[in-house]
C-alpha cells in the first residue's frame, strides 16, 4: 500500500490497531490473510452521514425488467475517493514498521459506504432513467439494443470524467441476464444464485450465536424466495436473544429449522419481476397468529407468478380484534407495505373473506374499519372474492410469521 501511494508515513496522534482477518477463500488450500485496520473506536466519535444507500431489493426489480442489462465494477471502490489533509491524520494506525495514514478512503471507516455512494450518485445525475448503483456495483439497463448502445457511452463517459477506472474481468456487457448483487436478474425474472444456494446447502450446524447470525444474515437476505421465513428460522432466531449464551445449545428443533432452510433455497422461486404496465394482485389473509399476502402477476400463459413474499405477526393487541378486523388489517397492511408497486394504478385485491368485498364501502358501524377504508382511498383497487382452497399462499404465510415481530419480506 505504501508503494502505491494509499498510505504514507504518519506523526499522527491517533492509532488505531490493525487485525489480520482471514479470506474465506484461499488459493491452493494455503490459509491467507486479509490487512484490515479496526476503526471502531474512531467510529464512536464519528459524525454518522446520513446520505441514503438504495435499496438492493428496489434495484434489482428495477433491472430484472429490462431487455440489456450491463454492470460495473469499480476498481478498487474505496481508494478512489481521496482523503482531506484534515482527515488523513485520523486513520492512522501503527503496525512494526512503522506509523501510517490513509492518503485514499480505507474500508471500515463508519461514514465510507455513504461517502462513496454520494460520489456515484452525483457522477450518475442525470442518467437515472438507465443506470443505476449500488456503492461500486454500477448497471446499465436498457429496452434496446440501439439505447443500450447509446446509454453504455452516456455511462463510460460520466466516469471517465469523473476519473473513476471499473475492473475490466469484473464487466458483463450487453447481456439479457446479468449477476447483481447476489442474484441473477433479467428476462423479467429474478433468480438467487447457484452458488449462494451452494453456500447455504453446504452450512454446517452452527456452534456460536456469531455463526447463527451469520446463517441468518444470508438466508434472510434471500427471505423474498422463501415462504414463511420467519416460522422456519424461528428456532435459529431464539438461538441469538442476548439472554442465551454465546456458545448455542443445538437442539432438534435448531436442526430442523436449518434443515428445512436449506430443502426452501433448493426449491426456491423464480420470482416475477414486477411489470407496472401489467395489473397487480394481492392476496391478503390473517389468522389468529399473523397476516400475510402475496403480491403476484400473470405470466405469459396467464398463471399467478409471485413477485414477494411478505408476512408479520400480530401482536397481543391485534390479537384481541375481531375476525373481520383481522383480516380488514392484513389487506390494510400489506397495500401500505406493498404501496411503491401499487400506487398509481389498478390493481385487485383477493380475499377469502366475503364481508371484506364491502371494503370500499365501509360506513360507520366500526370505527376502526372505516378508519381503515378511507386511510385506503387514495389507492385504485378493485376487491374481489378467492375461496380458500384458491387462497393458500396468503394463508400459509398468516399462519407462519417472524417471531422478532420484524416484518418477513423482500422490502427490508
Amino acid at each position: 500500500m505504501l508503494e502505491l501511494g494509499v498510505v504514507e508515513h504518519s506523526d499522527s496522534p491517533w492509532a488505531s490497531p490493525v487485525v489480520l482477518v482471514p479470506k474465506p477463500h484461499s488459493k491452493d488450500g494455503k490459509k491467507e490473510m486479509r490487512f484490515c485496520v479496526d476503526y471502531r473506536g474512531l467510529n464512536l466519535v464519528t459524525k454518522t452521514d446520513a446520505h441514503p444507500i438504495p435499496r438492493a431489493d428496489e434495484l434489482i426489480d428495477t433491472l430484472a425488467s429490462a431487455k440489456y442489462l450491463s454492470t460495473f465494477d469499480l476498481t478498487a471502490g474505496y481508494w478512489q475517493i481521496k482523503l482531506s489533509e484534515d482527515a488523513k491524520p485520523k486513520t492512522a494506525f501503527s503496525t512494526i514498521g512503522g506509523h501510517y495514514q490513509f492518503t485514499e478512503m480505507p474500508f471500515g471507516l463508519k461514514n465510507a459506504p455513504t461517502t462513496f455512494q454520494r460520489l456515484v450518485n452525483t457522477v450518475l445525475q442525470g442518467l437515472e432513467a438507465f443506470s443505476a448503483a449500488y456503492l461500486d456495483d454500477i448497471a446499465v439497463f436498457s429496452s434496446s439494443w440501439d439505447d443500450h448502445l447509446v446509454h453504455l457511452w452516456k455511462v463510460l463517459e460520466a466516469l471517465q470524467k469523473a476519473g473513476l477506472t471499473i475492473k475490466a474481468s469484473k464487466c458483463q456487457i450487453g447481456q439479457g441476464k446479468v449477476v447483481y448483487l447476489g442474484h441473477l436478474v433479467g428476462g423479467e425474472q429474478i433468480a438467487p444464485l447457484q452458488g449462494k444456494i451452494q453456500t447455504i446447502i453446504d452450512w454446517v450446524p452452527p456452534t456460536t450465536q456469531t455463526q447463527v447470525r451469520a446463517f441468518l444474515g444470508l438466508t434472510g437476505y434471500y427471505r423474498r424466495f422463501i415462504k414463511n421465513y420467519g416460522s422456519i428460522a424461528a428456532p435459529l432466531n431464539d438461538l441469538t436473544s442476548k439472554k442465551m449464551p454465546k456458545k448455542v445449545l443445538w437442539t432438534a428443533n435448531c436442526q430442523k429449522a436449518i434443515e428445512e432452510l436449506k430443502q426452501a433455497m433448493c426449491s426456491a422461486p423464480v420470482l416475477k419481476s414486477p411489470c407496472y404496465s401489467k395489473k397487480f394482485y394481492v392476496q391478503a389473509d390473517a389468522s389468529e397468529l399473523g397476516v400475510g399476502a402475496v403480491l403476484s402477476q400473470l405470466n405469459s400463459e396467464g398463471q399467478d407468478q409471485p413477485v414477494a413474499f411478505i408476512s408479520r405477526r400480530l401482536t397481543p393487541r391485534e390479537k384481541r380484534w375481531s375476525a373481520i378486523e383481522r383480516e380488514a388489517f392484513a389487506v390494510v397492511w400489506a397495500l401500505k407495505k406493498l404501496r411503491p408497486y401499487l400506487f398509481g394504478t389498478h390493481f385487485i385485491v383477493q380475499t377469502d373473506h366475503k364481508p371484506l368485498l364491502w371494503l370500499k364501502q365501509m360506513k360507520g358501524e366500526n370505527p376502526k374499519l372505516l378508519r381503515w377504508s378511507i386511510s385506503l382511498q387514495g389507492m385504485d383497487y378493485t376487491v374481489e372474492h378467492r375461496p380458500g382452497s384458491s387462497h393458500s399462499n396468503a394463508d400459509g404465510l398468516s399462519r407462519y410469521f417472524h417471531l422478532d415481530n420484524e416484518d418477513s419480506s423482500g422490502h427490508g
